[in-house]
């Protein structure tokens, strides 16, 4: 059961999960991770919510010996609710993306040996543009782990 990752934000109890799915980003996680790393940043892997992801595992072992009821949350309009979720400050997200965007427009790292830069860019500048308005709000974000389509 692959996962793929989205960007989810959090502003007071404003919930979004962006549509777009980050699937460069989701298969380059281990090389970024290496990459914050090298560059003092931290790594992206910390703010990665597999909230979801572990409802739809418990989930699937009570439906060998029981019925489940699966209810949405009129908040998030998902089985978990914004309680349920690991959020982290989107000045904190900021950093490492910003010292990962400015290290891979001057250079093709080693960690991402193989990768597609171009399409890893792109999503990591979706997500920093997604961010930086939300920055001086306070708000919050994760990335948000689903099973993939």
């Amino acid at each position: 059961m692959p996962a793929c990752l989205h960007l989810a934000t959090l502003n007071e109890r404003h919930f979004t999960r962006h549509p777009e799915p980050l699937p460069a980003l989701t298969a380059c996680l281990d090389g970024l991770d290496r990459l914050g790393k090298a560059l003092g940043a931290g790594s992206l892997s910390q703010f990665v919510d597999i909230t979801e992801l572990e409802l739809q595992d418990a989930e699937a072992l009570l439906e060998a010996s029981e019925t489940v009821n699966r209810s949405v949350d009129p908040e998030t309009g998902l089985v978990c609710a914004l309680e349920d979720m690991q959020w982290f400050p989107v000045a904190a997200g900021m950093i490492t993306l910003e010292a990962m965007l400015n290290h891979l427009a001057r250079n093709h790292p080693r960690e991402l040996k193989g990768a597609d830069l171009a399409q890893l860019s792109a999503e990591l500048v979706y997500c920093e543009q997604q961010l930086r308005p939300l920055e001086h709000e306070g708000a919050q974000f994760h990335l948000h782990a689903v099973v993939s389509d």
